[in-house]
């Protein structure tokens, strides 16, 4: 296929790229109800794990450099993963480092995009929802981290896998500040990690909501006064 083909092609996907990227960060809760077992394995990850990494490629596309990144932190985390999955290895901390690093890149990139937006669209909103649903992945993988190293850092987990999804939960019931106390920190490290959590979640709702309130206010000025058009999250 040559360039002239896949070009218009990723431009257009480029387009939709948080809505890409909030769908395949959504697939996982979906798919966690249909296979509440095997979440990180088989059929489940087989689907929402090359959609993530499609939509993490597509969010990169305008940088080359940052593309590059990416899709060696992604390869990494295949090879990581086909190995871990096929033969009898214990590289979970070479995953969970590559998790940690896929999704920060990605939040990252999210959060430069919305603050260089500088017209309100729907697009935004997307972007804001993708920004706080990758700061749970995160922290997800970063209390994963810190039980794997430090078993019993968290109260109220359950055992194998469901230990897993029980930090998954945790992960978005900080960042939502609900705290219902069935799931708790213990340790120092994990009281540290989830104040952290919580605090960069924090303020980032503060911050998206300034920047929307901001940028709201000063595009409805231009308007008013007939100036040009700013850039946007198209």
């Amino acid at each position: 296929m040559n360039k002239k083909i896949l070009s218009p092609f990723r431009t257009r996907l480029y387009v939709y790229r948080f809505e890409l990227l909030l769908a395949s960060l959504l697939c996982v809760f979906v798919l966690n109800i249909f296979f509440p077992d095997n979440i990180y394995g088989g059929i489940a990850q087989a689907v929402y794990l090359p959609f993530q990494l499609l939509a993490a490629t597509v969010l990169f596309e305008s940088k080359r450099n940052l593309l590059r990144l990416v899709l060696l932190f992604a390869l990494l985390l295949v090879a990581c993963r086909a190995l871990d999955l096929f033969f009898v290895k214990n590289i979970q901390n070479e995953l969970l480092l590559l998790y940690i690093c896929f999704f920060g890149s990605v939040m990252l990139e999210v959060f430069r995009q919305i603050y260089h937006a500088h017209l309100i669209t729907t697009k935004i909103v997307y972007a804001a929802v993708c920004g706080l649903l990758l700061i749970g992945y995160c922290g997800f993988y970063i209390f994963l981290a810190i039980e794997f190293h430090e078993p019993g850092s968290f109260n109220g987990l359950g055992q194998g896998v469901q230990a897993m999804n029980d930090l998954f939960y945790f992960s978005y019931i900080t960042i939502l500040t609900v705290g219902y106390g069935d799931i708790t920190p213990h340790t120092w490290i994990a009281k540290n990690a989830t104040v952290l959590v919580a605090f960069t979640a924090y303020i980032y709702s503060l911050v998206v909501i300034a920047t929307i309130v901001s940028e709201a206010t000063r595009s409805r000025k231009k308007n008013g006064d007939g100036g040009g058009n700013g850039d946007s999250l198209s």
